[in-house]
């Protein structure tokens, strides 16, 4: 995650955080994702390591349906995920997020990131315009085209010869929180869908040194640190029967 200033998360929000890799949010409180601990898959999906809640209860996602009821949840945290599921299940997870939570925040690559790294487990291109989610399948587009210095970039960037993340994050990557609705627009042409987010001056920056402190020594990080995290247990009210 990029940009975790841009949430607004109460100390007493009870949060769930959907497809958290091997890197969980220190903030959400449970966990959940079409995959566990046993699942044989790319770990790349994972961001290079195998998927590890931090001992936050996780649940499955089965059905393309979150295992809860509705308003569950005071937020949702699903970060670098949209990238990763089919373009035809994105309405349905949406739903689904905004079935079982309150708020959300959604954060993934922008275009650039896959036209430099061109990561195989990314099926779609995404971007914020206005509000609005806008994403196109990538076998729509002329990606294939530049395979060679995707290839190439991602070499280097294994080797930690290069890497635009820490650069330029608000260039390859867009997190937005969400209320009430999270709109989301498909689009099948790549002229149009570029055109769109050319247009586009929602930029993120990297938070503050100063907030990334106080984010260390938050009293609910601390607080959790020291009594460990929820237990699945605490959850049974959430589950549907």
């Amino acid at each position: 995650m990029f940009f975790p200033q841009l949430m607004n998360i109460k100390s007493s929000d009870l949060v769930l955080e959907i497809g958290p890799g091997a890197y969980p949010y220190w903030r959400s409180d449970c966990c959940a994702d079409v995959f566990d601990e046993t699942s044989q898959v790319d770990i790349t999906q994972f961001g290079g390591k195998k998927l590890d809640t931090k001992g936050k209860p996780l649940f499955r996602i089965e059905h393309g349906k979150l295992p809860f009821k509705d308003s569950s949840f005071d937020y949702i945290i699903c970060s670098h995920v949209f990238e990763h599921v089919p373009i035809n299940e994105l309405t349905v997870l949406i739903s689904e997020i905004m079935r079982v939570g309150k708020k959300a925040y959604i954060e993934f690559p922008k275009p650039m990131y896959d036209y430099i790294y061109n990561f195989d487990v990314h099926v779609n291109l995404l971007d914020i315009v206005n509000g609005e989610i806008i994403c196109i399948d990538k076998k729509q587009t002329s990606l294939h085209l530049v395979r060679n210095f995707s290839k190439l970039s991602l070499l280097l960037r294994q080797r930690n010869l290069f890497s635009v993340d820490a650069c330029f994050p608000g260039v390859i990557a867009v997190g937005y929180e969400f209320s009430g609705s999270i709109p989301l627009r498909i689009i099948e042409k790549e002229q149009e869908f570029f055109d769109i987010i050319s247009s586009n001056t929602y930029f993120c920056k990297r938070p503050t040194l100063m907030w990334q402190v106080l984010n260390k020594i938050h009293p609910k990080r601390i607080w959790k640190a020291i009594v460990g995290e929820k237990k699945r247990e605490f959850f049974k009210s959430q589950l549907l029967q």
